[in-house]
């Protein structure tokens, strides 16, 4: 990485610390570039507008969930259904080590610009949907091994759990508590076993 990528992936971070915490609308350039401590044309030097910036935002946090994610998901040596219940056990103990406070950035993002912003709201879309073929891979390698039910449509299951887990994670966010999540899991094992 050289200086000015350094320096942009610096603002960037903080910035999407104060993001992730106020939102979209609760975030300004200054609280921005006041969290980056720098001026506020180091920030337009790197990113045109709060949209861009939000949009490089977005991109930075799935980067990082999905090759999380992949790791998690596609590691050979475990069952489908085990790779599958410890990535929700890995953001289970996120959420905990959060105190329940930010929820899923991708989420927040998705509940709080869809309606204001179709930019946004489109790059959310796609980087959701991305996260859901992860799960179906999981859920057809299942359905290869004869662990899960060969007429379930593996798409629509794993469009079912991606959207209850987010649900999770707003039950949570809101409640400050574990107890959605642990909701969820109970449920997830019932489903897949």
């Amino acid at each position: 990485m050289n200086k000015r990528e350094s320096k942009k992936d610096y603002i960037l971070c903080h910035g999407l610390d104060v993001m992730k915490t106020r939102g979209y609308n609760g975030t300004s350039v200054k609280d921005i570039v006041d969290a980056a401590c720098v001026p506020k044309g180091s920030f337009y030097n790197y990113f045109d507008s709060k949209e861009a910036f939000a949009i490089e935002a977005l991109e930075k946090v799935s980067q990082e969930s999905y090759e999380e994610a992949r790791k998690i998901l596609l590691a050979d040596h475990k069952c489908p259904m085990e790779k599958l219940h410890a990535y929700f056990v890995c953001g289970a103990e996120h959420a905990d080590e959060c105190n329940f406070k930010f929820g899923c950035f991708l989420g927040n993002m998705c509940q709080e610009m869809s309606d204001s912003n179709e930019v946004i709201r489109v790059k959310v879309q796609q980087i959701l949907k991305r996260n859901t073929r992860l799960f179906a891979m999981v859920l057809d390698e299942a359905k290869a091994k004869g662990v899960l039910n060969e007429d379930v449509d593996t798409d629509v299951m794993a469009e079912f759990i991606f959207n209850a887990w987010q649900g999770a994670l707003m039950r949570m966010k809101a409640s400050k508590c574990s107890e959605p999540l642990n909701a969820f899991r109970a449920m997830l094992r019932h489903m897949t076993v």
